[in-house]
């Protein structure tokens, strides 16, 4: 897997031949590192100086696509022009869009039953947060110590058990958090296509990302023809065909944009 900076005088000419560029980001360890606490991972002022910068551009429509509720992910980046996505795509907007996935508002009630019973079940362990974003649920143990970690998984599958037995729920797992979520045909990659679609004159799209909800967008824009690129180290589980350690080199791509 080639890191994106080694090879970036053909990819910028790539990116360079295309008539606009869809660029996208996750949030959470791409954007930002991946910190102890959720509303501790703040944007550094550079990254978010670029960022506007690339969406006054009229060559790129940029984006924001996060497990984080639509106005969490709203509030952190705080850049006008930018699309964003929140709670895996179930809600997104800007660039024209304002759209909830008209099935997942039916699912609130059961994410709310589901949050209570993880609440009370995980009150005596350390470093939990149970954060319950309306059109899903994660739970994060970064904060835990690892011997907790089976107990953590345990108590949220047979929460959600009885709504995944029936078809209702899925359990998903990132880094060091265990996720509850509506069991529909809906995940990153198909958030993307809406976005792209949306556009209406099909850009180029490029994703960033860094965990494993992020593979289905990694598989969308390579379809397309675009650019996947994972951040973290070099793996071999990953779809992307391109590859940054860090959001330091995140950040050090987002300023070679802004000069193509």
């Amino acid at each position: 897997m080639p890191h994106l900076l080694n090879v970036w005088p053909s990819v910028s000419r790539q990116l360079s031949s295309a008539h606009r560029v869809l660029l996208l980001f996750d949030y959470d360890g791409t954007l930002t590192p991946i910190v102890a606490r959720p509303e501790i991972a703040t944007l550094t002022e550079e990254t978010r100086q670029r960022l506007t910068t690339l969406s006054r551009m009229d060559r790129f429509v940029v984006g924001v696509v996060s497990g984080r509720s639509l106005a969490d992910v709203e509030s952190l980046v705080d850049v006008p022009r930018v699309v964003y996505a929140g709670n895996h795509g179930l809600e997104i907007s800007g660039g024209g869009n304002d759209y909830v996935h008209p099935q997942a508002p039916s699912y609130v009630a059961e994410l709310s039953e589901i949050t209570e019973t993880c609440e009370k079940e995980l009150a005596g362990i350390p470093g939990i947060l149970v954060d319950n974003k309306r059109l899903t649920l994660t739970v994060h143990f970064r904060s835990t110590p690892d011997r907790y970690s089976g107990q953590v998984d345990a108590v949220v599958v047979a929460a959600a058990a009885p709504y995944v037995e029936v078809g209702r729920m899925k359990v998903t797992r990132g880094k060091r958090v265990v996720e509850v979520r509506p069991n529909l045909d809906w995940d990153k990659g198909k958030a993307i296509l809406k976005i792209r679609e949306d556009c209406g004159d099909r850009p180029l799209p490029v994703f960033f990302g860094d965990d494993q909800t992020d593979e289905d967008g990694f598989s969308v824009v390579q379809d397309l023809g675009g650019l996947a690129v994972f951040i973290g180290p070099p793996r071999e589980r990953t779809k992307a065909l391109h590859q940054l350690e860090s959001p330091a080199e995140v950040g050090q791509v987002l300023a070679l944009l802004a000069g193509l």
